[in-house]
């Protein structure tokens, strides 16, 4: 009777050991959470991706990168790729995700100011190898911690003349 009972016992206090040490961590982890050690958006870097033909450029390895400002303001370079000549249509921008922005379209390298294009400008002529700088400023950043949007610029193909689309998707954290 007394091999039963010290098998019992040592199995009980095996379980209870390894049971705190169990409980210690996961408090460990949940008190982290809480502090916003463990929060995803404090690592979520800067991105632009976009459809192929294009690239954003910039230094994250799988796409390029943009600037998410807490004033509500975006900005991210695209280069046209396609080989080709095209005419991007500046009136028909649609924010899929993004809410209340209006776009600035300058040329690539240029800062939003005079070299952009201003809202008379229906179209911008954008040639291989050259790129845009895309300001989306006014934007309703107020509540989200992660800026998350896709910007859909209709292009016409200047060898077919068919309009097309390019989607540009940003990502960044509300500065």
């Amino acid at each position: 009777m007394m091999y039963k009972s010290s098998k019992g016992q040592a199995a009980l206090e095996f379980m209870m050991t390894y049971g705190w040490a169990i409980l210690v961590v996961l408090a460990a982890i949940g008190a982290l959470s809480y502090f916003g050690v463990l929060n995803p958006s404090r690592f979520t870097p800067d991105t632009c991706l976009a459809s192929a033909g294009f690239a954003c450029p910039g230094k994250p390895i799988m796409g390029g990168s943009a600037t998410v400002q807490n004033s509500g303001t975006i900005a991210f370079s695209v280069v046209n790729g396609l080989g080709y000549q095209i005419t991007l249509d500046t009136t028909k921008i649609a924010y899929k995700t993004l809410t209340n922005c209006n776009a600035i379209m300058c040329d690539q390298g240029f800062t939003s100011g005079a070299s952009c294009t201003n809202s008379t400008v229906t179209t911008k002529a954008v040639n291989d190898g050259s790129g845009i700088t895309t300001y989306l400023t006014a934007c309703d950043f107020s509540k989200v911690q992660v800026v998350k949007g896709e910007v859909l610029f209709n292009y016409t193909n200047t060898q077919s003349g068919l309009v097309e689309t390019l989607i540009v998707s940003v990502t960044g954290k509300a500065k």
